[in-house]
């Protein structure tokens, strides 16, 4: 199995890895060799001398030395293990962070044709779920690092102390970790099948909380809990498979040991009679012992299982910087006169183009509407003109300056976008605002209320500065459209879309939104997508499209 330890170590710095594996080192030789100063020490006391296998003697000390040097080696120890501990904090939270912050940046500026096709479910796993899964592992990893170091420093201490018992140990443990690989690859696979279960709850989850209205009105609540207990269950059964697994290898491991040490007790007492100064040793290194490998197989197997989470993040992140928009603002773009699109054509999937090719020319300073049947191209139409997405054939061309990857972000600049569902920050109506334009005046913000017909701001309680709660709840779906609209104009944009924008307000709210729009028709071009209602109606154009084509062509 592949350890990514590269990986690990780009994203939570060289110096933070090296940092712990040098303590890990310290406090694992500093115990080695305690176990070592036991054979002298013992030698001493039962006057039995001190010399080790291949004729090495261990200088003469004094009893009191001797206690001295090993009080403070566990004080070296001790010392050790505490910087480890928090070394090993230090890479696992520089990992998580450093992780999940090249996520967000990766979705932020990813382009947004990529963005569109990944579903919500899978981007909340990924910032959530699988980079906290993620950080996990990487605590499992610098626990086998310091368990691997101390299996070693104890086995370099039993071939000081008698070679042919630290051999045959060694060999008993190889065949241990041999023995549980395949315990590791289905650590591994339920590791996967962990992935999938966490993004599917998350998708349904989310999608529950979307539909909360749509699931009361239809007096499906308790069908709709019964399909998260049931995804909830498929989840816990996973998880309970690994434990499962985890503890049957325990056993395993616990009954080997056993097994093993009474082979060796046996060897020790019979065929080698070893004398007692290398006996207890040994026997204390492998009581030592026995729980780190068993630890070493825990740890092994838990990293398989969160391997395919951190797999999962490092790919989307991968993904997400293969599809980052370029960066190059250009020259500043306006809009004048005319959008010209030429010849423009999309496809999402499969061969049939999602749009076009189609020519169209769409008026500065006007209210142009797109309308059609749902999947007939408008919001691919806008997303185009918007320059969210740059077609695949054809050219967008804004006052005949045709907008390509060197400006697009400059063009970009000078548009808004109010979507169906109005995205409202927590905290006040001047929070919201200001989102926008950061130095925004108190003049600015009063006439974007009211040119977004928002003046019933005015009244709130603490008026510009009244809490909208989360989401803003505290608002009608009519009022929390009105401000986004107000938000939008911070930016003073040339172009303002809005997609289906009246489509779920009453009309009141709809009525205030038009003749908005009409008026804003006398400095801004506005397009908006909309089936029907009083947008269609006002409309100095109206653009019907049919099967990503112009409606008649």
């Amino acid at each position: 199995m592949r350890l990514p330890l590269g990986d690990i170590v780009s994203i939570g710095t060289r110096a933070r890895f090296v940092r712990l594996a040098l303590l890990s080192l310290v406090a694992a030789a500093s115990e080695g060799v305690g176990f070592v100063l036991l054979v002298p020490f013992l030698a001493q006391a039962g006057g039995t001398g001190n010399a080790l296998p291949f004729g090495l003697t261990l200088p003469q000390l004094p009893l009191g030395a001797l206690l001295i040097l090993f009080v403070g080696l566990v004080m070296l120890r001790s010392v050790a293990e505490v910087a480890r501990r928090l070394a090993a904090q230090d890479l696992q939270v520089a990992v998580v962070d450093g992780l999940r912050m090249q996520a967000v940046d990766g979705l932020l500026h990813a382009r947004w044709r990529w963005l569109s096709g990944m579903r919500q479910g899978e981007s909340e796993a990924l910032l959530i779920t699988n980079i906290d899964r993620a950080g996990y592992g990487v605590e499992l990893v610098a626990r086998l690092v310091r368990l691997s170091l101390g299996l070693l420093a104890l086995g370099l201490a039993a071939l000081a102390i008698s070679p042919a018992a630290a051999l045959t140990g060694a060999a008993a443990g190889a065949l241990v970790l041999l023995f549980f690989t395949p315990l590791r690859r289905r650590a591994r696979k339920l590791g996967e099948a962990l992935s999938r279960r966490h993004e599917r709850l998350h998708a349904q989850l989310g999608e529950t909380l979307g539909a909360l209205r749509v699931i009361k009105s239809y007096g499906r609540e308790d069908r709709t809990a019964d399909e998260v207990e049931r995804e909830l269950a498929s989840l816990r059964r996973t998880e309970r498979a690994y434990v499962r697994d985890s503890a049957l290898g325990l056993a395993v491991l616990h009954m080997g040991g056993a097994m093993v040490a009474a082979g060796f007790a046996w060897l020790a007492l019979g065929g080698l009679a070893m004398p007692l100064p290398i006996l207890l040793p040994l026997a204390a290194i492998f009581v030592r012992a026995l729980p780190l490998l068993s630890e070493i197989q825990a740890s092994w197997q838990g990293w398989s299982h969160e391997l395919p989470a951190l797999e999962e993040a490092l790919a989307t992140i991968r993904s997400a910087n293969e599809h980052r928009e370029d960066e190059a603002r250009g020259p500043a773009v306006s809009l004048s006169r005319a959008i010209r699109l030429d010849g423009v054509s999309l496809r999402h999937r499969g061969e049939r183009p999602a749009l076009g090719p189609l020519d169209l020319t769409i008026e500065a300073r006007q209210l142009t509407v797109f309308t059609g049947p749902s999947g007939a191209g408008k919001s691919t139409l806008a997303d185009i003109a918007a320059g969210l997405i740059a077609p695949d054939e054809g050219s967008l061309n804004v006052d005949d300056i045709e907008i390509t990857h060197a400006n697009r972000r400059a063009w970009r600049a000078r548009v808004a976008y109010v979507q169906q569902e109005p995205v409202l920050f927590s905290g006040s109506v001047r929070d919201n605002l200001l989102w926008a334009a950061r130095d925004a005046s108190e003049d600015q913000m009063r006439r974007a209320l009211d040119e977004a017909s928002a003046n019933f701001v005015h009244s709130l309680p603490e008026g510009i500065d009244c809490d909208l709660g989360e989401g803003g709840r505290a608002l009608s779906g009519g009022e929390r459209q009105r401000i986004a609209l107000a938000r939008a104009l911070m930016l003073d944009p040339d172009l303002i879309i809005l997609d289906e924008a009246t489509s779920a307000i009453d009309a009141a709210s709809e009525q205030a939104i038009a003749a908005a729009l009409h008026t804003m028709t006398e400095t801004r071009t506005v397009i908006a997508i909309a089936h029907r209602g009083l947008l269609p109606d006002i409309a100095d154009r109206v653009i019907r499209l049919d099967k990503g084509r112009l409606a008649g062509d």
